[in-house]
């Protein structure tokens, strides 16, 4: 397996938030769709949607909200959203009833997220084996009051993550990651074996940051992540406000 390219693509993936001043075709940006929306999906209902910004001036309004200049200087930007307001179109007001009802629930929350994710998971796939460079962010959430503001987005469709895509200016290298005995088991949670794995990924992440001049590792960096970064009780409340109760 040493010579799949596919499996060499998915285990040298960079996050990318450095671009070229070079155009993304229609075209590519078409072809990174079309196999992202190949996945699977909860039911088939297909919940998801993409909206690209265009709009330079906006752009820089999620940067200076959010402090991502990723967003701002990439070719593409586009916000992935739950959508599922497209299941309501053509149905009957009695089935219609029934289905509002239902995605007011949160096992539609969390299945609309899911596909959302695996579409996203999947169009990174695809843009990185065109040459491109690629960065999720699910920071651009606190841009949200913007997206309802400019993006008219209807009842039951929430954004949920931002994808920036463009010619890589940039070679950030492959972080590690945890070790597979820490995410990977069987039959039952075992959390020796997480706990033998941070601390095994601790050290690797030591030696990581050591190479970029910072005395840290992998949880003593989350601890000042958690910190640093406020829980937003906007963000929890948003859900609810677009349709989606979590009843």
């Amino acid at each position: 397996m040493a010579d799949n390219e596919v499996l060499k693509q998915l285990q040298g993936h960079q996050s990318i938030r450095a671009f070229q001043d070079k155009p993304v075709s229609d075209e590519t940006m078409d072809t990174i769709f079309s196999a992202a929306f190949a996945g699977p999906n909860m039911q088939n209902y297909q919940p998801v949607t993409f909206i690209e910004i265009t709009d330079q001036d906006l752009k820089q309004k999620i940067t200076d909200t959010v402090h991502m200049g990723y967003i701002a200087s990439a070719p593409r930007f586009y916000v992935a959203c739950v959508d599922w307001n497209r299941d309501l179109i053509g149905q009957s007001a009695e089935d219609r009833a029934v289905i509002e009802d239902r995605i007011q629930h949160y096992q539609f929350l969390e299945g609309g997220i899911v596909s959302t994710a695996i579409t996203l998971g999947r169009a990174q796939v695809a843009a990185e084996s065109l040459g491109l460079g690629t960065v999720t962010m699910a920071g651009v959430m606190g841009a949200f009051e913007l997206y309802e503001q400019e993006l008219d987005l209807p009842k039951y469709v929430k954004p949920i993550m931002g994808f920036s895509v463009g010619y890589p200016d940039q070679n950030p290298g492959v972080k590690p990651k945890l070790p597979l005995s820490g995410s990977v088991m069987k039959d039952r949670y075992d959390e020796g074996k997480v706990e033998a794995a941070v601390q095994d990924y601790d050290k690797t992440m030591a030696d990581y940051y050591a190479e970029r001049d910072m005395d840290t590792n992998w949880t003593k960096h989350n601890a000042k992540l958690f910190k640093m970064i406020p829980a937003d009780p906007r963000l929890s409340q948003y859900p609810m406000d677009k349709g989606l109760n979590l009843k």
